[in-house]
């Protein structure tokens, strides 16, 4: 069983997308079959990085029922080691509009693609869709800019993850879930008070949702000039949100990232030795070992 992993952010212009090219592609090179998934609904352009102009298939086709499957829509980059990505969907009424069942038909063929991994481009912002299949995966990563306003969105990504994650732990005509749509929280603590005073029982339900949701943050275009700091926004979130936020690493500002994206490849791949490449190489050091532990993990418990 693959394991997934879904890369968000709080707003468009932090890298993700980069990132996570970069990201499939080393991993790819450390033996895992790596699948990414380009799930940005309306903005989906992972396939660009890879030079990759015109995919015959894109997920559009599966959603329309002109493939059988999403294996269908799989395009192999046998000079990246094998790499396979399944091209996203332009801003069609159909996607932008996509069904209960249509995301859930869609998410059942990503969890069974026979991969090692699975890499999943959500988009940015706080769609419905986007928090849902960014807490669709088994592990998340979150990529934001060391600037205020990255950091806000960031937040704010979160928050609204968490509250969604919550919400749909219960059913949606539930009277905890009704009750809960119609407030808004400063705090998940909130949440969780709201919830037991509607249903006895409903707080342990509600922070059971979140047992094992901690985000992996990663920042990108670092600098010795930013003012980001790193402990207090873990402060924040845990204070706030009541969850842990580990740190991956920091891509540093690199000129080459957009030399790279200019001639359509990862950085990682024609500029090895540039230091953004080199962060990155640490990072997927560091997921690859995540994986690890998670397959370990799983495989125990299923024992």
């Amino acid at each position: 069983m693959a394991v997934t992993i879904s890369i968000g952010s709080g707003k468009g212009g932090t890298g993700k997308t980069m990132f996570l090219c970069n990201l499939a592609m080393l991993l790819a090179k450390r033996g895992r079959k790596v699948c990414l998934v380009d799930l940005d609904i309306g903005g989906a352009d992972a396939h660009l990085q890879f030079g990759l102009f015109e995919p015959k298939h894109s997920i559009t086709d599966f959603l329309s029922k002109k493939v059988n499957c999403l294996g269908d829509v799989l395009h192999t980059f046998h000079s990246l080691n094998g790499l396979q990505i399944i091209p996203g969907t332009g801003n069609t009424l159909q996607t932008a509009n996509m069904t209960y069942q249509e995301k859930q038909r869609l998410l059942r063929e990503v969890a069974a693609l026979d991969v090692d991994v699975v890499l999943i481009d959500v988009g940015a912002g706080t769609a419905y869709h986007t928090l849902d299949f960014f807490m669709f995966s088994d592990i998340q990563i979150c990529v934001i800019l060391p600037e205020p306003p990255s950091i806000l969105d960031f937040y704010n990504f979160i928050q609204l993850a968490t509250i969604r994650k919550i919400l749909r732990s219960f059913l949606s005509h539930s009277e905890v879930g009704q009750v809960l749509k119609q407030h808004t929280f400063p705090t998940l603590a909130a949440i969780f008070e709201l919830a037991e005073k509607t249903q006895e029982g409903a707080r342990e339900k509600a922070q059971d949702a979140l047992r094992y949701f901690h985000p992996l943050l990663v920042i990108n275009r670092d600098s010795s000039h930013t003012a980001i700091n790193k402990t207090k926004l873990k402060q924040l979130v845990a204070k706030y949100l009541g969850i842990e936020t580990p740190s991956l690493g920091e891509i540093p500002e690199d000129v080459m990232v957009k030399d790279a994206q200019k001639a359509y490849r990862p950085v990682c791949e024609i500029f090895p030795e540039t230091p953004a490449s080199m962060a990155m190489v640490k990072i997927s050091s560091k997921v690859d070992k995540i994986i690890e532990l998670f397959n370990h993990q799983r495989n125990n418990s299923d024992k």
